[in-house]
Parts: structure tokens; C-alpha cells; sequence
């Protein structure tokens, strides 16, 4: 398991993640865990708040602000795995905050793992900004949380989407699923497998779900997989249409049976997206099979564009051990 790494991207390029983008960071040894561990998903908007439009640089004190009120509702209810998407670090659109390290310090979760999702040496996005305007240089990933040992851990690449383009795609975000084991004490492990899936192509995203899911097939002993999936429930009332988005349109997407194909159980209800007016749940969590847990509704907060998910497993002497 490597350990920190500096920014790979050359000074005038970008860089494509391989398995290697991803490391952990050791914290203090946690004490064994009884009854229930308590977990949270969260789509952290880069600390850009709730704004939707959000091509423009953010200041430190903006996005300080955003990451404070993050912290204080982890804190409140006593988060023991928090997975996270879309977390800066040294990014010129977030004020140079390094949000892995910052959230670490902050929510007193010390055991932590990145998987980075975007390097590059600039980005000129919005492309007709002049460049002082731009995301300019990224480096953004997926991150995990723990107050117990990361054991393990790997970064499963997904594609992109092929309608984009060779040259859209060379600057394009490069999406993964970051899969981790978990110490929870006495020989006892819990896999985590942190998704952020593609928001912008319903058929590049069913190609992502069928990978997660031959990923969650074959995952032995207990796992949870949680994240912004960027996809709705088979049961959702409304598949088009959105205020917010009115281009977007989820008929034919079958992004969640895919994953639930195994026999993984989601858990809750309740829109997560957009926080200032929630229409849709793009977020989710999944249990394995015979794993039990509880989700409370997404809670309200302005501290991302994303509600965040808060709920607890069950854990007993029947966890599978190593």
C-alpha cells in the first residue's frame, strides 16, 4: 500500500490515473468497534457550496466556510467511515486547499485513502473564460475517512464516455471506484467501495455500473458501497424534466438494477440532489447480502450541491474475519 504521493501531471499536461492513484494514510490504532458502525456518503462539491454554477474559482474563505459546516454535521453524529467525492487538492478552483489533509485534521477521522480522479497541469474550463477565470491546475480524486485501519485498498478504473471525444477526453475527468478493506478490530474486516459514476451519458454510465457490479459480485464477507451513482431509482417517479437540468433525461437508464444484480440491497429513500431544492436521488448506499444497516433521510445542508447520507450497521461476532 503506497503512501502519499506529489502531483504527477507534467507542468503543461495531464496525467491518466492507473491503479497506483491511490494510497492511505495511517492514523492511530482504533479501539475495537461494538454494536454499530456509524457511516456517511458525500458528494462534497470541491467546497463550491450548493451553486450549480459553479465555472468559476472559489476564494479560501468560501471554500472554508463550506468544508466547516461538512465537518461540524460529521462530527454531530459521529461518523466512523465517511466516503467522499469530489475532493480537491491543490486545485486553483478551490483556493490551494488541500481538502484531504483538511478534513483529516478536522473530523478526527485519521486513517484516510485518495484515489485521484483528475491531474492535469490546467484545465481551461469554462473554455471561452479568459484563463484567470478557468479551473486552471487539478488535482481531485475520491476520498475515505476512517477511524479504523485501511487494511487494503485498490482503484478500479472505469472508461470514459467515447462520445466526448479523443481531445475532450484528454482534460475529462477519469472516474473510478475506490475499494478498500477495513480493521474493525478482532479479525473482523468490512469492504467500502466509494463510487462516483458518470454524470453526463446515461450509455458510458451502464457501462460503469456493469463493472461495479462484477466488482460487488465478487466481493467476499461483508460490504457496503456508497456514493453519488448519478443515477435514479428504479422506483422514481420522475425521470425528466428537472427545473435545474432540463436536458437531462433518465428513460432507459437501468444504472441501479445493474448494480443491484447480485443480490446487494440499497437502503433508504428521499431526493439528495439539488441540496437547495432536492428533486431526484442521484446518491445511494448498498449493503451485501445479509449485512444490516439503517440510512435516515438525506439531511438538509447547503455545505454542497449533494445532500449527505447518514446511517449505521450492524456489526456483530458473525463479521467475517480474516
Amino acid at each position: 500500500m503506497s503512501q502519499q504521493r506529489k502531483r504527477t501531471a507534467p507542468r503543461f499536461g495531464v496525467y491518466r490515473p492507473t491503479v497506483r492513484d491511490a494510497f492511505a494514510l495511517k492514523g492511530q490504532a482504533a479501539p475495537l468497534l461494538v454494536g454499530s458502525l456509524r457511516f456517511a456518503s458525500w458528494n462534497i462539491h470541491w467546497g463550491a457550496g450548493a451553486e450549480l454554477q459553479d465555472a468559476r474559482r472559489f476564494s479560501r474563505l468560501e471554500v472554508q466556510a463550506h468544508l466547516e459546516k461538512i465537518v461540524a454535521l460529521v462530527q454531530e453524529h459521529g461518523v466512523d467511515v465517511l466516503a467522499l467525492q469530489e475532493v480537491d487538492r491543490d486545485c486553483l478552483r478551490s483556493a490551494e486547499i488541500d481538502q484531504l489533509t483538511w478534513l483529516r485534521d478536522r473530523t478526527g477521522l485519521e486513517h484516510a485513502s485518495f484515489a485521484t480522479t483528475w491531474d492535469a497541469a490546467w484545465i481551461p474550463h469554462p473554455i471561452t473564460a479568459p484563463p484567470a477565470q478557468q479551473y486552471g491546475r487539478m488535482w481531485s480524486g475520491q476520498a475515505v475517512l476512517s477511524r479504523f485501519p485501511i487494511l487494503s485498498q485498490c482503484r478500479h478504473a472505469l472508461p470514459q464516455p467515447p462520445r466526448n471525444g479523443r481531445l475532450y477526453n484528454r482534460f475529462y475527468l477519469h472516474r473510478c471506484i475506490q475499494e478498500m478493506v477495513l480493521d474493525l478490530g478482532g479479525g473482523r474486516v468490512l469492504r467500502v467501495y466509494n463510487v462516483h459514476l458518470e454524470a453526463f451519458g446515461n450509455a458510458n454510465r451502464r457501462q460503469q455500473a456493469r463493472i461495479l457490479s462484477r466488482l460487488l459480485r465478487q466481493c467476499e464477507g461483508d460490504g457496503i458501497c456508497l456514493g453519488d451513482f448519478n443515477a435514479l431509482p428504479p422506483e422514481a417517479g420522475r425521470l425528466s424534466g428537472f427545473v435545474d437540468e432540463p436536458g437531462t433525461d433518465f428513460h432507459g437508464d437501468d444504472t441501479m438494477a445493474l448494480v443491484v444484480r447480485g443480490g446487494w440491497r440499497p437502503l433508504g429513500q428521499g431526493h439528495t440532489f439539488p441540496a437547495h431544492a432536492p428533486s431526484r436521488r442521484l446518491d445511494h448506499v448498498l449493503l451485501s447480502p445479509g449485512l444490516r444497516g439503517t440510512l435516515a433521510k438525506p439531511l438538509p445542508s447547503l455545505a454542497s450541491d449533494h445532500l449527505p447520507l447518514f446511517g449505521a450497521l450492524e456489526i456483530d461476532d458473525a463479521t467475517p474475519k480474516l
